[in-house]
């Protein structure tokens, strides 16, 4: 049995809960095998500040009557803003050592994103989700749960302060109230947007909301009982989620429930019992009260450390995140510690606390954004330009990737750059474009060659362009991410039906056959190894891609599934008199040339074809079984052009072949020239 009557008394043990969740973060970041779903430690952290925030709010109120506002968000800022602006600023005076002028503008846009506690909104605008690899490479990408806290901390007062007015009841029905509707919606969103349930502050809500639950549970008039080993079963449940979580779970939503209720078991456990005990234990003590420094501090470590050598190593990264503790140290006892207990005689006014750190803020907004390098490209190709590029001739000599010179990249960091950019396409740039809409004509014409598919089929437009132009006929051009242009075929990312996809791929297939009479060929490519269940070799597969059909789902049954589209494809349009070209997939890549170009060499940055062809095996089966069943399906394989005997390299001579790890970036894309160019005069002559 344990009772809390209002007190403020220290708990040790949420300093050693602390530590266990800084210890599942850490570990997680490091790579360490076991631990994939380490990242739960977040989730900890979250019911910790919910209990203990409310916890303080109440008191304040309990014996007050009132809640200061301008006293919390002074004590607030002493505990955030000191340590984050130490991290941040050190962060920034390593990576001039370490980080290319683009990879430093992403850091101090970041940079402001994080002092100003919008760090949550800044990465979720700029990539697919938490675990996606763009994020991977950034130093202070872990600030966002950091805008979450703040985010709360700047609302929640107010909230309760309101809701206190009609009474403690009013206000634990009006929190559980709140924390149901924030749940449901996160459950929602992690089937729609995994993105969005991951950093906006709504769908995480419940789980500070938790904390603050057992807060006002804890300090009611009633006495609070629970079990002795109860607290074992919440550890379970904390160790549980992150052994048994991964990259592919569906999180936050329901699956976070295991570890926020588990932390909440927890604290409202006696603190005698044995659990309690251990994590109330001096070291687990120690490294709690330390936690938020090392937090800070372990990331921008490990980015940098992996960024400046382009390599894995899961032993030299435990050594750097163990190694970033002693920082974490004289970080809490200089800044943290010092800022927190002012050590002189006047107590700290809250207005002066509030407008020093608000300086701190401006000066940190400031000194980032002057300090953000200008692109070394003059801008963002536009459609013209880049057929212009694709029309321009063609050297016969165009290097092949066995005979190509060798470059050093890293003395050209403005091609680097620009090969990073995406080609602004009109009718790629449209959301379920369809080929004769007015902005989808490329190369203009009476005639048409239609080229779709996925994000891969506006990376090979350019070399679609030269083809066109060279066979005096017009090209339109329409893709969508992530969608195969495959009839009769159900694409499921991340477990969830892609509607869109199923529709447009339909309404695409109806503007083809519309407009037969003015279409010589469609061409058709995508990256098709991706949508094979169990294909590993993509960096990027936040979570399984796959196909759904009467011919099932399995990996056997995928390669069946997009053969038999193919075959199913090319004989609608044959009915229509219209000839199928299907380009197989380009290989992939690991990283980015951009990236790792400037601090290795192209062999360095290369993959192993022998890797990489049986990563795309049965894709290219697929569709070598329906060029062979179907005279009018025509296949073009770049694999020859883009890889060598042993290795498919990134840069082939002074040509950069990849925008991404997947993308060819538009010279690469003419690479495939004499390829696309006599496999569009066939099939227009024949």
């Amino acid at each position: 049995m344990w009772c809390v009557g209002g007190t403020r008394a220290y708990r040790p043990d949420i300093d050693g809960l602390r530590a266990l969740a800084v210890l599942l973060v850490v570990a997680y970041h490091a790579g360490l095998p076991g631990i994939r779903g380490g990242y739960i430690g977040v989730d900890v952290f979250f019911v910790i500040s919910g209990f203990l925030i409310t916890g303080l709010l109440l008191d304040e109120h309990r014996a007050s009557g009132r809640i200061d506002l301008r006293h919390f968000w002074s004590r607030r800022i002493r505990r955030i803003v000191p340590a984050l602006v130490l991290a941040i600023v050190t962060t920034i005076a390593v990576s001039r050592f370490v980080l290319l002028s683009w990879e430093e503008r992403d850091l101090l846009e970041s940079a402001r994103a994080a002092v100003a506690s919008f760090a949550n909104f800044h990465f979720h605008g700029m990539s697919g989700g938490y675990f996606s690899p763009t994020l991977e490479a950034q130093p202070l990408s872990h600030t966002w749960s950091l805008g979450i806290e703040e985010q709360f901390y700047l609302v929640w007062p107010i909230a309760l302060m309101g809701l206190l007015r009609f009474g403690r009841r009013t206000t634990a029905v009006a929190t559980s109230t709140f924390l149901m509707l924030s749940l449901i919606a996160s459950s929602f969103a992690v089937a729609s947007n995994l993105a969005d349930a991951f950093y906006l502050p709504w769908f995480r809500l419940w789980e500070l909301l938790i904390g603050a639950l057992l807060a006002m549970g804890l300090r009611s008039t009633r006495i609070f009982t629970l079990p002795r080993w109860m607290a074992f079963v919440g550890g379970g449940a904390i160790i549980a989620s992150a052994v048994l979580y991964d990259s592919t779970t569906r999180f936050p939503g329901l699956s976070a429930l295991l570890p926020t209720l588990g932390t909440a078991l927890v604290i409202a456990s006696p603190t005698t019992n044995g659990l309690n005990r251990v994590l109330a234990t001096r070291p687990l003590r120690s490294i709690g009260l330390v936690s938020y420094s090392w937090y800070l501090l372990h990331w921008p470590a490990l980015v940098l450390v992996r960024v400046g050598t382009q390599t894995d190593n899961t032993a030299r990264d435990v050594l750097v995140a163990l190694a970033t503790l002693p920082l974490a140290a004289i970080s809490w006892a200089t800044v943290e510690r010092w800022f927190r207990t002012p050590h002189h005689a006047a107590p700290p006014r809250p207005a002066l606390t509030i407008s020093s750190g608000l300086a701190s803020i401006g000066a940190v907004l400031i000194a980032a954004t002057v300090m953000i390098p200008r692109p070394l490209l003059a801008s963002t190709p536009t459609e013209a330009e880049v057929v212009d590029l694709a029309t321009s001739s063609i050297s016969s000599t165009t290097p092949t990737s066995t005979e190509a010179e060798v470059v050093d990249w890293s003395e050209r960091p403005g091609e680097l750059e620009a090969s990073r950019v995406i080609p602004n396409l009109d009718c790629t740039m449209s959301v379920l474009a369809l080929p004769f809409d007015e902005t989808c004509e490329m190369v203009p014409g009476d005639d048409y060659v239609v080229l779709v598919g996925d994000s891969h089929a506006a990376s090979i437009a350019p070399v679609f362009a030269n083809a066109a132009r060279r066979n005096s006929i017009g090209l339109r051009v329409t893709s969508q991410p992530r969608c195969p242009v495959l009839p009769d075929v159900e694409v499921k990312i991340c477990e969830v039906s892609y509607d869109d996809c199923t529709w447009w791929v339909r309404e695409v297939l109806r503007d083809i056959v519309e407009h037969a009479d003015r279409v010589r060929a469609v061409a058709l490519t995508a990256r098709s190894a991706y949508y094979f269940p169990g294909s590993g070799l993509a960096d990027d597969k936040v979570c399984e891609a796959d196909l759904a059909s009467p011919e099932g789902t399995t990996s056997s049954g995928a390669e069946g599934i997009w053969s038999s589209a193919l075959v199913r494809l090319g004989d609608l349009l044959h009915e229509h008199g219209i000839p199928l070209v299907v380009v197989s997939d380009v290989p992939e890549l690991r990283n980015w040339p951009s990236e790792c170009l400037a601090r290795r060499s192209v062999d360095d940055c290369a993959v192993g074809r022998a890797e990489l062809e049986a990563y795309s095996e049965a894709a290219r089966r697929a569709e070598a079984t329906a060029d062979e069943e179907r005279e009018w399906i025509t296949r073009v394989d770049p694999l020859d052009v883009l890889c060598g005997p042993s290795l498919c390299l990134p840069a082939i001579g002074d040509v950069i072949v990849y925008r991404d790890d997947h993308h060819l970036t538009a010279s690469g894309s003419l690479l495939l020239a004499d390829q696309i160019d006599s496999a569009i005069s066939r099939v227009i002559t024949d």
